[in-house]
Order: C-alpha cells, then structure tokens, then sequence
C-alpha cells in the first residue's frame, strides 16, 4: 500500500506536467487548448492543482504511517502479552510439578520410617522365636518320644 501511495505521489504529478507537452506534440489542435490565452499556461494551473493534491496526499501518506507504526506497536504489545501468559502457564506448571515431587517425596520418607519400624518389629519377634527355638531345642527328647508336659502346656497357651 505504501508503494502504491509512492506511485500515485511521483507518478501523477509527473503525469500532470508531461500530458500537456505530449499532448501539443501528438495533437497539435490540442495547443490551443491547452494553451490559451491566459496569463498563465493551463499546465501551470494543473501543477498548482496536482501540488495542493500531493500536500493532501502527504498528509495520508502520514496518516497511513502513523496507523501502521500503531498497528506494528500493537502486534508487538500482543505478542509480549501472549510470551509473559506462556510463562506464567510453564512458571505455575513448575510449581505443581515441585508440588508433586514434594508430595511424593514425603510419601516416601513416611514409607521409609514405617518400613523400617516394621522391620525392627520383625526382628525383634524374630529373636524371640529363635531364643524360644533354643530352649525348645535344648530339652532333651524323652526316650518314649513322648511330648514333655511342660512343653504341652506351653504349645496350649500360645
């Protein structure tokens, strides 16, 4: 657009002052009316008419400039807008995410802690199994293989 406004400020205006000449010299009638008897040559008063046409067409020219280095400004302010919202969506996704890995790590730290109180549990029902095993086997066995009554009553209670 900014090029065709270009042309159509040098482009007519050039026009303009070249028609007349052209036109007395392909159509030699056409002097006399291009040219009458005025002061001041009719292409004079075109010139005059096209200059006055070009200061308004600069004043477009200005205008179209101005709304465009608005336009431009705009899609720049846009744009700014829309980089500052993906970073806060990616800066609040990596706050759920530490959220998440806060929330798990706790998970496993609470895992850890009940694990390791069920194994010292485990182990400590362990020792007692085995010191129980010992004395079951230190008994000696009675020749009968009868089960001693003491033992008997021990294996009833539990």
């Amino acid at each position: 657009m900014l090029i065709l406004l270009t042309l159509l400020k040098w482009g007519l205006p050039a026009l303009i002052f070249v028609a007349p000449i052209a036109a007395s010299a392909w159509f030699p009638p056409a002097r006399r009316v291009l040219m009458f008897a005025l002061p001041i040559p009719l292409f004079v008063i075109a010139a005059a008419g096209a200059w006055l046409w070009l200061n308004q067409e600069s004043a477009v020219l200005r205008a179209v400039h101005e709304r465009m280095t608005e336009m431009v400004a705009g899609a720049e302010i846009a744009t700014l807008e829309a980089k500052l919202d993906a970073e806060e969506k990616i800066s609040a996704a990596r706050g759920q995410v530490a959220a998440e890995a806060n929330r798990r790590l706790m998970a496993e730290i609470n895992a850890r802690v009940n694990l390791s109180r069920r194994l010292a549990a485990i182990q400590t029902e362990n020792e007692i199994l085995n010191d129980d095993l010992a004395d079951l086997l230190s008994y000696p066995v009675p020749r009968d293989c009868a089960v001693d009554p003491d033992l008997l009553d021990r294996l009833r209670a539990k």
